[in-house]
């Protein structure tokens, strides 16, 4: 409480009130931060009142109590010494600080209620929705959906359409090279809720097969195959709290509720994202990634 009050008062050296009680104090905060909300917790009740009450103790209340003893440090510093240099910096140093916290908390509280399969908030990033790059098709019995090319931004929303508009659907056939981990989750997540059955006689890659191992039912064609490589992160749209080996453990956590086998998962994130990993239809069969082998559609 001595060393709160201290503080408070401004009664430390300028150095230690700025870089200890400002500077690394601030970064330790800003890295525990992302642990309240997704992607490392699920969108939930808990998620939002983690990051509502961190807000409040640590954004708040104690950044209020960093600023204010880093300002009257430096006043005091200034009186004694008649240096402006020094203060000045800490000054700047107090923005740079504040910048980088509100950005950080804007980013929390958006990925609080932006739903992982649906398009981004921010309108600018609206021209990357390319309809044209996936296709959404049914069977002529309208039972079963066929689903072609890569996971783009709205590949989930129009998927949710169809399973709305056709409630007799049973199953879904996948062929894509992979594309957005949200757009996969967000597939995976329709298929779950509409107990579907999934189906490969193509290929199916990267964030492809997060979908496909959601089936009720999973199926692969003599041809088919499934590929496995680590996440990339595109740095034109990374979010600054995103952390990859926690975003891997997410869908490795998936996978498990899925019943794959344990040793399979130690190899799913092990190929590097420029390579891609093609398991024998004997290791996805012993592992239970698929539950069985189908001769023709």
């Amino acid at each position: 409480m001595d060393y709160i009050r201290s503080h408070w008062q401004g009664h430390q050296s300028l150095s230690r009130s700025f870089w200890v009680n400002l500077v690394a104090l601030r970064i330790a905060i800003l890295y525990c931060e992302r642990f309240t909300h997704p992607p490392f917790i699920d969108q939930s009740r808990f998620a939002i009142g983690a990051t509502v009450a961190f807000f409040i103790v640590f954004q708040l209340a104690f950044y209020t109590w960093q600023i204010v003893g880093v300002i009257r440090a430096g006043e005091r510093s200034l009186s004694e010494r008649g240096s402006y240099i020094m203060v000045l910096m800490a000054q700047l140093g107090i923005a740079v600080s504040l910048f980088i916290s509100l950005f950080i908390m804007l980013g929390a509280f958006q990925s609080l209620f932006t739903d992982p399969g649906g398009p981004p908030l921010n309108p600018k990033l609206q021209d990357t929705i390319n309809l044209e790059e996936f296709t959404l098709s049914l069977s002529d019995d309208h039972r079963r959906i066929y689903l072609r090319g890569d996971f783009r931004i709205g590949i989930t929303q129009q998927l949710g359409k169809l399973l709305t508009q056709y409630p007799g659907i049973t199953g879904i056939e996948l062929s894509s090279n992979g594309g957005r981990v949200t757009e996969g989750r967000g597939v995976a997540r329709l298929i779950k809720e509409y107990a579907l059955d999934t189906y490969v006689f193509d290929a199916c890659k990267s964030a492809c097969t997060t979908a496909f191992i959601a089936g009720t039912r999973r199926n692969l064609g003599p041809q088919g195959k499934l590929g496995f490589h680590q996440f990339y992160l595109d740095s034109k749209f990374r979010a600054a709290y995103i952390d990859k080996q926690a975003e891997q453990s997410v869908d490795l956590d998936f996978y498990r509720q899925q019943n794959i086998a344990a040793p399979f998962l130690q190899k799913v994130f092990n190929t590097p994202h420029t390579d891609i990993w093609f398991p024998s239809t004997q290791e996805l069969l012993a592992a239970g990634v698929i539950d069985k082998v189908l001769i023709q559609p």
